[in-house]
């Protein structure tokens, strides 16, 4: 979508006839409702010296083109605005059925209402498909907002009903697809079995959470298990869990869901699993130490984390030095509070690896307990080549919070325009020391030294 400079600077290479108009009919035939609303209102503000479409006395309008009598439909003269709809109502074509729905917002009355009888003419479903989006979005508004629902009445009465709300759902436009999808249901025109049959192919998350709605109210419980327990989206599979009782279910399907991808999922297969009176630690264990793919027992490890149980941590370790990433991130997330400061060379090399995932967990683990290492430990970052490895340096020393974040945010320079001071208590006099050097050694432009200084109980 053009930003409002880009379409004033349009608009006025069109008024100057710098641009052919088969590339102005293009852009006003492809530009979506809301872009083409936009079009409208910026071409209309007369806020200017001279409007951007020009003179409205140097327009000619006698045996013109639809893109013509369009780009007159929108100039902020209203004698003009009339001239071109009574034009466009003489002409045919995407352009002309565009900017005549554009028009049944117009303030004028006269070129409103020529707008709107015009509009409520043309019922093709060709014709509909670029009227119906601008409609809508104008329901919105004031002016105008009771022309959607005639001009759908003047539809469903030149076809079918049915016909009409097929052809609105398989629209482009976003917002016509899904008021139609909830239309269609509202009233019976699509039922249970279409929801089933639509649910595999739709790619529209609106539209897909309301065709699961559907299948949860309305649908039999196997029909349930069998769509929404086995669907794409964690939102299917966990209404299908919340929807069916243990006794409706099927434990093997309930096993397969304890170390779903979805950390939701996971929760209410547990608490199906133990309605059925079994225990989730047992699942969790046995899928842990069994030979299925890495990322299924990392899900496992998880399930286990979640509902509190003990892992050794031996095991924990073994995971967190995994080669296969998914054990890996599994394991350095279950070694937070757990690590020995043998472990702090490792997590730190682990640090400034090159996945950025794998050094945030690191970094979890040894800010959760930064009594294993010290300042000259971070060395290692701070003074990596590489400058994301810098920052982790950084956030990691910040990480422990108080003067020590201030002293990291003035060594790193990245947080000199929001420095955060302790308000209740004074630095040590190590970090007095380290802070008045820093203060002395950087150019600190901008920053309110003073008060730094005065905070930090220094000389001014």
């Amino acid at each position: 979508m053009r930003t409002p400079a880009q379409i004033r600077e349009q608009l006025s290479l069109v008024a100057g006839r710098q641009v052919e108009l088969a590339e102005t009919e293009a852009w006003l035939a492809s530009a979506t409702a809301r872009e083409l609303l936009r079009i409208d209102h910026y071409a209309r503000q007369a806020r200017y010296p001279v409007p951007l479409l020009g003179q409205a006395k140097d327009w000619k309008l006698g045996n013109t083109t639809p893109v013509v009598a369009a780009l007159a439909s929108m100039h902020p003269d209203g004698r003009l605005r009339e001239q071109a709809v009574r034009v466009l109502c003489t002409l045919e074509g995407a352009v002309s059925d565009r900017a005549l729905a554009v028009r049944v917002t117009d303030h004028v009355e006269v070129v409103r209402e020529l707008a709107e009888e015009e509009v409520l003419r043309r019922t093709t479903l060709a014709q509909a498909e670029r009227i119906v989006p601008l409609l809508q979005r104008i329901s919105q508004r004031g002016r105008g907002s009771q022309v959607h629902a005639r001009y759908l009445q003047a539809l469903v009465a030149a076809h079918d009903e049915t016909s009409v709300w097929a052809c609105l759902r398989n629209f482009d436009d976003f917002d016509v697809r899904r008021s139609a999808f909830r239309h269609s249901f509202e009233t019976g025109l699509l039922g249970s079995a279409d929801a089933v049959r639509l649910l595999p192919r739709e790619r529209d998350q609106v539209v897909r959470r309301k065709l699961i709605q559907v299948i949860a109210e309305t649908a039999t419980p196997e029909v349930i298990a069998e769509t929404l327990l086995r669907g794409r989206s964690a939102e299917s599979r966990v209404l299908g869990l919340v929807k069916l009782t243990a006794a409706q279910l099927d434990p093997v399907a309930v096993e397969e869901l304890l170390v779903d991808r979805s950390v939701l999922v996971r929760l209410w297969a547990r608490l199906r699993w133990q309605e059925m009176g079994r225990d989730p630690v047992e699942v969790y264990a046995a899928v842990a130490r069994s030979a299925a793919k890495p990322a299924v027992r990392a899900r496992a490890y998880a399930g286990l984390a979640e509902i509190r149980a003990e892992v050794d941590r031996a095991e924990i370790v073994e995971l967190a030095r995994s080669a296969d990433l998914a054990l890996k991130k599994t394991g350095l997330s279950l070694l937070r509070g757990k690590a020995v400061a043998a472990e702090v060379p490792w997590l730190l090399r682990e640090m400034a690896g090159e996945d950025s995932r794998v050094a945030r967990l690191a970094g979890d683990v040894l800010s959760s307990s930064p009594q294993l290492w010290s300042l000259a430990d971070l060395a290692v970052l701070k003074e990596s080549e590489d400058v994301v490895v810098q920052r982790r340096g950084w956030w990691l020393h910040r990480s422990l919070g108080g003067w020590e974040a201030v002293i990291a945010d003035l060594e790193s320079g990245a947080f000199r325009d929001r420095l955060e001071l302790p308000m209740y208590f004074r630095p040590t006099a190590a970090q007095q020391r380290r802070i008045a050097d820093l203060l002395d050694a950087l150019s600190l432009s901008g920053v309110p030294v003073s008060g730094i200084a005065f905070a930090a109980g220094l000389p001014t």
